[in-house]
């Protein structure tokens, strides 16, 4: 198995994954977004809210707000105090407000530096003159596997592709513009950039039947992993790694 990094930012990863299987690639997609243990907030308690949004809405809406992840917390129920709740597996966070104002993520105060939203500028609601909100809430660790609140990342992969283009192929001219990305060189009849290509099939709906097709290697996996917490994709990757280890070494132990 071989890995290629294709492209780097602080929240997004594409990478592609040579000599592979599709049961092992979704292997990690699934640990990602189910397994791998995140900050979020789990409840609130609304003090006062006369703002133009329910009680309900507004939680959901702050529930969804990604969180920096704190080194060292753990989830509830493998935390030294055994589920009563301490520093270590929960935070305290208030959130309190008065219009005309826009109440925006960074508004949101927590107890632990360390743990708080991870793009402030985020707008949960916009109040008005007399309008007001105050509430707590408590941030724990979970996984996906419990809510879509701990889902960390938007993540997918695809196959590698490779365009196949008839010479006897009429209006090639037609098939070059359907790209919506301009991926097709009109000489070579090749893909410029294959890593870029996301399958749309413009190119073939675009050609007479059967003059196009696109090939794709399953043993050659382009994935994407697109955080959308405080949390790395780096980090998140090798989280999964690790899961997805200790995992096998419980089965291997059952097994025996």
């Amino acid at each position: 198995m071989k890995v290629k990094m294709l492209e780097k930012k602080d929240n997004k990863v594409k990478l592609e994954i040579t000599g592979t299987t599709p049961a092992f690639t979704n292997m990690i997609r699934r640990t990602i977004l189910q397994h791998v243990n995140i900050p979020a907030i789990d409840s609130i308690d609304v003090i006062k809210n006369t703002s133009s949004v329910y009680n309900e809405s507004l939680a959901h809406r702050i529930g969804l707000v990604p969180l920096t992840y704190k080194s060292g917390m753990s989830t509830k129920e493998d935390c030294k105090c055994k589920n009563k709740g301490c520093t270590m597996c929960e935070v305290k966070m208030v959130l309190a407000k008065k219009g005309p104002a826009t109440v925006y993520a960074k508004d949101i105060k927590s107890t632990d530096k360390d743990l708080k939203p991870s793009n402030g500028d985020a707008i949960i609601i916009k109040l008005y003159e007399n309008q007001e909100i105050n509430l707590e809430a408590t941030a724990v660790i979970k996984t996906g596997a419990d809510h879509a609140n701990w889902q960390p990342a938007v993540i997918g992969y695809q196959y590698f592709p490779t365009l196949k283009i008839s010479k006897d192929a009429k209006n090639i001219k037609d098939i070059v513009k359907a790209c919506p990305h301009d991926l097709i060189d009109e000489k070579t009849l090749k893909l410029k950039d294959p890593y870029k290509c996301d399958l749309c099939n413009q190119c073939i709906e675009a050609a007479d039947d059967g003059a196009v097709t696109i090939e794709t290697d399953n043993t050659r996996h382009i994935l994407t992993i697109e955080s959308i917490s405080g949390v790395d994709p780096k980090t998140l990757m090798l989280e999964a790694l690790k899961e997805t280890s200790e995992k096998l070494k419980e089965l291997e132990a059952s097994l025996k």
